[in-house]
């Protein structure tokens, strides 16, 4: 079952799903304002959105040919702008963080998914959609350029939304994997794949 916005708003309320803890930049404001408040004020009807954070990382392909799928590689990180933020070039792949640091119930999991606005410029989110019940941490974004011309990405852009679905029961085996409690943008592990 997809959780509603009213739904949303009281699991929040609720100190779940989302860490919503002091205070947050917001950008149309320009200033920092309280936590919770925002994050309430960015649920949907069925929805909430997802903003990047800092750190932008891509694979270091300087000295390679192509790429493995059970390969280790090293990411970089992408020099940032003044003011923060990268341009992501026409075809150009790189891992973002979000900025919301989710807080799952063991019997609620998430999805992440590009939202259409952001997804008509050529952006698109290639991220491992699922995010496993019981899961703490800040999410790591694949992200893409399709567009003809270079996109501006900043810190605390939205770009995507997180839809929640409550499962039949506990999972008996919350997630526990190695990006649990991840507080930046994490390169993979293909150790544990």
């Amino acid at each position: 079952m997809v959780l509603c916005g009213d739904t949303i708003k009281s699991y929040i309320a609720k100190g779940q799903l989302v860490r919503c803890e002091g205070v947050v930049y917001d950008p149309k404001q320009e200033r920092d304002v309280n936590a919770k408040d925002y994050v309430l004020s960015k649920v949907g009807p069925d929805n909430l959105d997802v903003r990047l954070g800092h750190g932008f990382k891509q694979i270091d392909t300087s000295r390679l040919g192509y790429l493995e799928v059970s390969g280790k590689y090293d990411y970089k990180l992408m020099p940032e702008l003044d003011g923060g933020g990268i341009f992501l070039h026409p075809g150009e792949f790189c891992l973002a963080t979000s900025d919301e640091y989710l807080l799952l119930p063991d019997d609620v999991m998430a999805m992440v998914d590009s939202r259409s606005s952001i997804g008509r410029m050529g952006l698109v989110i290639q991220t491992a959609a699922f995010i496993h019940a019981g899961f703490e941490g800040r999410i790591t974004l694949e992200l893409k350029n399709e567009a003809p011309v270079p996109i501006l990405l900043r810190p605390y852009d939205t770009v995507g939304q997180l839809i929640f679905m409550k499962l039949d029961k506990s999972t008996s085996a919350p997630y526990a994997g190695v990006y649990q409690g991840q507080s930046t943008t994490t390169s993979p592990d293909m150790s544990k794949s």
